[in-house]
């Protein structure tokens, strides 16, 4: 077992330990965790498990974007051809994939998170070099207390109590960049609006492994010279992450102006996403620049609700969408930061050349597309080629993603709690 796994189930260890005995458990009347000095997920994040992954609103009206003034195309219109890259360009090239899994054991009286991500690079080389690749996670874990019965309170020494009494509001990004052992500690709360515990343990966990992943931008071992594509599952700015966990973890890119490094967010969950038809309802001249002379209106491109038809019909396999400006509405308050405004995504569609054929959506900040469109250009060329190697996902994510998934972890800890169970005679606390 590897220390990163031996860290992880071991971090329960001591709080199973000090479950109550099922004789005492019994004979206490119930009570609930509304008096525990511990945070509660927001509403703000119960709410974002409405959205789609970049925070784009359901209710949203249609052709009533609030941001229509900051969608901007910075290209022109037409749709690009998107080459592979060949070996020249490879050579020497670190292509890094950042993503995380989530996971979590369910009982009546409390639930166990767990989440991780993990960095994996790979170096291709076209010469006789040995092959170069690195693997890097990061763990986390947390608990939710349903039950105030259910352990005895020395427990508490073996938690991490950084968040005990802090508002409502809690960011973790600083919390786990330095990568803590303990689990946190959360109370269900009945007054939230999504009233399932289910809900919110996953709405926690969700927020927790997003959180990872922004540290491990930091795990990112980067050369002064060459160059780096780094891909990153997901959105630029992921709806379960506080906005102040955004900005500290991708003020580092920042860092990364002027060298040879592009950052490039991509995901294939893309269904009911409207970058393309809010674009159209900015810009209406757009019509007959897709559907020349075929009498298009405004009207019938809004009516189709999401841009899932409006790219089949536009976006053959091995093109993309013109780069754009956009942010949803949910998000826009992350650039608003004096200096952060080069953050803001440029995004664009991509038409897989390959059977199974799919969309996926790329972003990049816009001060990397400012200052080397060329690199940015070779950026999409690369991500959407580990796309097409990976089949369902770029081959670089989805070798992360092996490495950060979490089922064996959870069945380990289930037999851990079932023995924990059995030894303190909990037979009634079910799971």
């Amino acid at each position: 077992m590897d220390e990163r796994t031996d860290n992880l189930l071991n971090a329960f260890d001591r709080i199973l330990d000090n479950l109550v005995d099922g004789e005492k458990y019994e004979s206490l009347p119930p009570k609930g965790p509304t008096d525990l000095p511990f945070p509660s997920i927001t509403d703000e994040e119960l709410s974002a498990m409405d959205q789609d992954i970049y925070g784009q609103d359901e209710r949203e009206e249609l052709g009533k974007h609030p941001f229509d003034t900051n969608i901007k195309l910075v290209e022109t219109p037409v749709i690009k051809s998107i080459p592979l890259p060949n070996e020249d360009q490879l050579n020497g090239l670190n292509i890094i994939g950042i993503t995380g899994s989530n996971n979590r054991i369910l009982t009546t009286s409390f639930h166990l998170i767990l989440a991780r991500s993990s960095v994996v690079n790979f170096r291709y080389t076209k010469g006789f070099e040995k092959p170069y690749f690195y693997t890097k996670s990061r763990d986390a874990s947390a608990l939710l207390v349903l039950d105030n019965n259910i352990f005895d309170s020395a427990y508490s020494i073996y938690t991490n109590n950084d968040l005990i009494d802090q508002s409502q509001a809690f960011p973790i990004f600083d919390h786990l960049s330095r990568n803590t052992v303990k689990p946190f500690r959360f109370k269900y709360n009945h007054e939230k609006s999504k009233k399932a515990p289910n809900s919110q343990s996953l709405g926690l966990a969700v927020k927790f492994q997003h959180a990872l992943e922004l540290t491990s931008i930091n795990d990112t071992e980067l050369e002064k010279d060459g160059t780096l594509i780094c891909l990153k599952d997901g959105a630029l700015f992921s709806n379960s992450s506080a906005q102040s966990d955004i900005k500290n973890g991708l003020r580092k890119l920042l860092s990364w102006s002027g060298k040879n490094r592009i950052f490039v967010a991509i995901s294939s969950k893309v269904s009911e996403s409207r970058v393309l038809i809010n674009t159209i309802d900015s810009r209406p001249d757009l019509i007959e620049e897709y559907f020349p002379g075929q009498g298009i209106t405004l009207g019938t491109i809004l009516s189709f609700g999401t841009d899932s038809l409006l790219l089949k019909k536009i976006l053959k396999p091995g093109f993309r969408t013109p780069l754009v400006e956009y942010i949803e509405s949910t998000r826009a308050g992350i650039i608003k930061e004096p200096g952060l405004e080069g953050l803001k995504p440029v995004t664009c569609y991509y038409h897989k050349r390959s059977k199974p054929y799919g969309f996926v959506r790329l972003e990049i900040p816009k001060f990397m597309w400012e200052e080397n469109k060329e690199l940015t250009e070779f950026a999409i060329s690369v991500a959407v080629w580990q796309y097409e190697l990976g089949g369902e996902r770029p081959l670089v994510i989805k070798a992360a993603a092996e490495r950060s998934a979490l089922d064996h972890e959870r069945w380990v800890l289930e037999q851990q709690m079932k023995a924990a169970f059995d030894k303190k005679k909990l037979e009634l606390v079910e799971f």
